[in-house]
């Protein structure tokens, strides 16, 4: 859905801007033009950025997996070809 129609902006694109590292409605604006001409989409912005963000599937999954326990020397020697 565009959020901001003055630069044509989308939701998708505001929750990358935020994945990406824009914590604020300005950072926001830096990053996609989003709120920087009327105004009017500061609100739904700052909405957005107040969303929970959701735990990546992989991320859920490590947590459950057993830590690896192997040196970055040793995999990394693995890795070199003979």
């Amino acid at each position: 859905m565009i959020v901001c129609i003055c630069r044509a902006v989308s939701d998708r694109a505001i929750r990358a801007a935020r994945d990406g590292g824009a914590r604020s409605v300005e950072a926001i604006g830096v990053a996609t033009g989003a709120g920087t001409c009327c105004g009017c989409c500061r609100g739904s912005i700052a909405r957005i950025l107040a969303e929970p963000r959701p735990v990546p599937a992989c991320a859920a999954s490590r947590a459950d997996a057993p830590s690896e326990t192997v040196p970055l020397r040793a995999a990394a020697d693995r890795l070199k070809t003979p």
